[in-house]
């Protein structure tokens, strides 16, 4: 409905705005919208702005820009992998203003990882980090404007977007509308909706009180320990004929992260046996086990794989056990544990509420608009 509604709205020309807004939360498919949009709008040369480089690499595989296995397109099977080559556009990541603009001339699709716009004379995109800044001149071949996960970005980067490229076709996608941007709403659906339609779990969040998240102390970790077993044995037994899993994201530090699946498995009154990822590809074993359906492993400790993009419907619980300055990272990872189970005897009676644990600050930040352009530091 979202890109029917799309295709309607810049068809019709006694349109008031040239800006459309698409408003789903997240987990409710915004990236595979985005992967439509550029069609069913007849586009030929677009640009997708994201606030953070998480997000990018997400658009990325979901474009099929580095293994078309996992794009959108194969994912839900609406080509074949032989299909798919002819199919996506020539398509790139700036990541700097110096190497990669040269070689936006031969790409149809251009996905950008923007933090802030100056709307000046010579308006100018500024890149992420220390990586430049870009003409906005450079894109006035460009007939759409996409923005992903919009209400990362504040109010008056929203105003610079549109004032730069207010002659194109501009829609901004994002889990709650700004009230300080006039523009129409294209399509909108609710939360409440998706748990409703059995798209999402609904979530259940639990404040996390613990003085040092960083380094919890022996009694503060036994626990925390006996409130994950707690979860995921009520989950058990609400579903019936399914092991849920439990995700727990740690500071990043690999060794840190290996001593505490050790500890979860030194607790003998836990009964249940983790394991840890991290970005050594001996992790990838770890995860392998992981993903079975079975109740050999149950958690799973991270401390900067998985955070996005990772679907195991059995994971139901996700925990934010470390100092999280990121609303992007901590949205990101809430993800993981909302996903629908669709192999399941009824999904619409045999799933379970999902249950997060993590800062009660970051939570009040979930899915809401910000006040300042993102930093992006993803806490590193």
């Amino acid at each position: 409905m979202a890109i029917l509604n799309a295709v309607n709205y810049f068809e019709n020309d006694s349109r008031l705005f040239n800006i459309g807004l698409i408003i789903v939360p997240t987990g409710g498919g915004k990236s595979g919208i985005i992967s439509l949009l550029p069609y069913a709008l007849g586009s030929h040369k677009v640009m997708v702005l994201s606030p953070s480089k998480v997000i990018t690499n997400q658009l990325i595989t979901t474009f099929g820009g580095t293994a078309n296995e996992e794009s959108f397109y194969r994912k839900r099977e609406i080509l074949s992998s032989n299909e798919i080559h002819n199919f996506v556009p020539s398509t790139y990541m700036i990541k700097t203003a110096k190497y990669d603009v040269p070689q936006m001339a031969n790409s149809e699709l251009i996905i950008v990882n923007a933090q802030k716009f100056s709307r000046t004379a010579k308006p100018e995109i500024i890149l992420n980090g220390e990586h430049g800044h870009i003409s906005a001149n450079i894109f006035n071949d460009f007939d759409t404007i996409i923005v992903d996960e919009a209400h990362r970005y504040p109010a008056k980067t929203w105003k610079d977007i549109v004032e730069i490229f207010k002659d194109k076709k501009i829609i901004f996608l994002t889990a709650t509308p700004n009230p300080d941007v006039k523009c129409d709403i294209i399509y909108e659906i609710k939360r409440e909706e998706l748990e409703r339609r059995h798209i999402i779990r609904s979530i259940e969040f639990i404040p996390l009180d613990i003085d040092n998240m960083n380094n919890l102390n022996d009694i503060d970790f036994h626990r925390f320990a006996m409130k994950i077993k707690a979860a995921l044995q009520e989950q058990d037994m609400d579903a019936g004929k399914v092991y849920h899993k439990a995700m727990i994201l740690v500071k990043k530090n690999k060794h840190y992260t290996m001593e505490m699946a050790a500890k979860f498995n030194a607790l003998n009154d836990l009964d249940l046996k983790a394991t840890f990822c991290t970005s050594d590809p001996e992790s990838e074993k770890n995860l392998t086990l992981f993903d079975k359906k079975n109740k050999d492993i149950r958690i799973m400790v991270i401390c900067q794989k998985l955070t996005e993009g990772y679907d195991n419907s059995n994971v139901s619980v996700c925990v934010i056990l470390r100092n999280i300055g990121s609303s992007i990272l901590f949205s990101q990872f809430v993800g993981r544990c909302i996903r629908i189970s669709h192999d399941r005897e009824n999904c619409e009676t045999a799933d379970v509420k999902a249950k997060v644990y993590g800062p009660q600050d970051m939570w009040d930040k979930y899915d809401k608009n910000a006040t300042e352009d993102p930093d992006d530091n993803m806490d590193e």
